[in-house]
């Protein structure tokens, strides 16, 4: 059938819907060029070049941060970057060696050339949506709404951190097989396309190689033949054995090589830890839910303890609305879009669940907004001219987070990335201390953000600074701490107004069954830490810092942050108190 739409209207109901994705798509990354490096693109940099110290990794394992063994875990605590209540039996060991293989001969052509480093990303984003597109139009076949979905879906705010920022390169690169592994299947099965059988297995395997987002948009093959599947259970059943074979051999290679994460509060691993997995996904899985359909940002969950309520309540609100819609809308759907929706319904879900394992973002909705892109599509052609004016005025509202949001969040995101990249520079390298006393053994008493603790070191080795031997941070609460001189070498740390271990970042690395008690003991490079005493929540309240000898500014120094800038501690005389006052960071709103 002839495409008879003219104008914008061909651009986002017609033909011409495809290519203007690609470009629209583009075009709202290319800000995120000019943004620089921000938080693990420093440690990634850092591992391709082949500096040492700063994780369990190396250049070919951009993704293991730590494995799970103490023997390795404990240089990394004694000297940095992991923080001393850090489990020493903490796993944070990723599978994407697709992703790694790519950064190396990237890093190879171009070295550290952080705009055109973006640029690929950018080009991995496109590619991206120029396989969602054609799995958005076999989902909607002869609906109009198809072109809009494909529009929508290039321009999703929440795919700005994915597009934008290198580390999270894994996240496109194995969408874009998964989704490939996708169509495939969907050949294989509709059309009786016999290549697609074997495709459909290679791709998954790239996808699932490229890093875990594989896992969710391959689960939406399974959604599919439950839903949409010809033939009998039977014969579904045996359409699915062969990627479940591609499943099954994954989660095998996953275990024997040492790949996940345990021992963290804020990742629960769905197979070793099942219960934590299932207690704590529906509130994550609301936060994203409303990120996705009503435009709240479900990465306030990671920045503010305080609005996780109200962003649970906002998903709530969303799912509420949105099956309010449909369920107004149904009538006026064709018999291929009623097909459709109860197959974006279940593969939205299914593409959601891999991703509860830790907490909300919203670049985790990289997958789960194809199908979310498309149920919005058809709430929009359906319902913007209904004749219910509750309808009408509530289908128009979808378009403030669908669209409008564009304008504002991506080059908000890349702003935000920008600022961040540049304070993480000004942090490291512009200091009150000078380059020896920074080459030596570094104790910080607080930080004022985690990246701060994390990357200061690492940043500073890049530009050419010399490595410190150790460099590490006693407390990055966001608080005011009282530093009381017990003795000549005794430093009494307590948290004024606050509480220690209470931020996403700070449980990070160690879960709350077990517990940091009282009489807790750990020996870092120039001192040792002990627990004296607890808060009612049972979580640190002060610490006994015992120095290994007195800083002397040039092998052993003491330092403070002040107005974002690292500075030489003066501690107090013996028996008397300092306050460092609540320092806030780029990450510790």
């Amino acid at each position: 059938m002839a495409d008879t739409t003219v104008g914008w209207r061909r651009l986002v109901f017609g033909s011409a819907a495809p290519r203007f994705a690609l470009v629209l798509g583009a075009l709202v990354a290319l800000p995120f060029c000019f943004t620089g490096f921000f938080a693990d693109d420093f440690l990634h940099q850092a591992l391709l070049r082949g500096l040492p110290g700063f994780a369990a990794g190396d250049r070919w394992n951009l993704f293991t941060f730590v494995n799970g063994d103490p023997a390795v875990a404990r240089p990394l605590i004694e000297n940095g970057p992991f923080p001393w209540w850090t489990l020493p039996t903490l796993k944070f060991s990723f599978l994407r060696p697709l992703t790694a293989l790519i950064a190396n001969v990237e890093h190879g052509l171009v070295g550290g050339n952080a705009v055109l480093l973006h640029l690929h990303s950018i080009a991995w984003y496109v590619a991206l949506i120029a396989v969602a597109n054609p799995v958005l139009a076999r989902a909607l076949r002869t609906s109009t709404a198809a072109p809009l979905a494909m529009i929508l879906f290039a321009i999703d705010d929440a795919h700005a951190v994915v597009a934008g920022w290198i580390a999270n390169r894994n996240a496109l690169v194995s969408a874009v097989f998964a989704l490939l592994a996708l169509l495939a299947h969907l050949r294989w099965r509709e059309e009786r396309w016999w290549w697609g059988l074997p495709l459909s297995m290679g791709a998954a395997a790239l996808g699932l190689a490229g890093g875990e987002s594989a896992v969710g948009a391959l689960l939406t093959i399974g959604a599919w033949e439950v839903t949409l599947g010809p033939g009998g259970w039977r014969r579904r059943l045996l359409a699915l054995a062969p990627m479940t074979l591609v499943g099954v051999t994954y989660l095998v290679v996953y275990k024997l090589t040492g790949s996940g994460a345990a021992g963290s509060e804020i990742y629960n691993d769905p197979l070793a830890e099942p219960f934590a997995f299932l207690t704590r996904a529906p509130p994550k899985a609301l936060a994203l839910a409303g990120a996705q359909f009503l435009g709240t940002t479900a990465d306030l969950w990671l920045i503010k303890v305080a609005l996780r309520p109200a962003l649970v309540a906002a998903g709530v609100v969303a799912l509420a609305a949105v099956s309010w819609l449909l369920r107004a809308l149904w009538p006026d759907f064709t018999d291929d879009e009623r097909r459709a929706l109860r197959w974006l319904g279940a593969a939205f879900g299914a593409s959601l669940a891999p991703v509860l394992a830790t907490f909300p973002l919203n670049r985790l909705l990289l997958v789960p907004s194809v199908f979310a892109s498309a149920i919005i599509a058809l709430v929009l052609v359906h319902g913007w001219r209904a004749p219910g004016r509750a309808v009408r005025w509530a289908t128009r509202a979808l378009v403030v987070p669908a669209v409008a949001q564009c304008a504002v969040m991506w080059p908000v995101n890349a702003g935000v990335y920008g600022v961040g990249s540049s304070l993480q520079r000004s942090m490291a390298m512009e200091t009150a201390l000078g380059d020896e006393a920074l080459a030596g053994h570094v104790l910080v008493f607080a930080a004022p953000d985690p990246s701060a603790v994390l990357y200061t070191s690492m940043i500073r080795q890049l530009h050419g600074k010399p490595a410190a031997k150790s460099w590490v941070t006693v407390s990055f609460a966001s608080s005011a701490h009282r530093l009381t001189r017990r003795s000549e070498r005794e430093v009494e740390v307590e948290v004024t107004d606050g509480q220690m271990l209470q931020s996403v970042f700070e449980q990070l690395v160690r879960s709350s069954d077990v517990p940091v008690p009282i009489g807790y003991r750990v020996k870092l490079a120039r001192a040792t830490i002990e627990v004296t005493s607890l808060d009612g929540e049972a979580r640190p309240k002060t610490l006994l810092v015992t120095l290994d000898q007195l800083p002397d500014g040039a092998t052993f120094t003491l330092a403070r942050w002040d107005d974002g800038v690292l500075g030489p501690l003066e501690l107090p005389a013996v028996g008397e108190s300092l306050v460092l006052p609540r320092a806030t960071g780029l990450l510790s709103l």
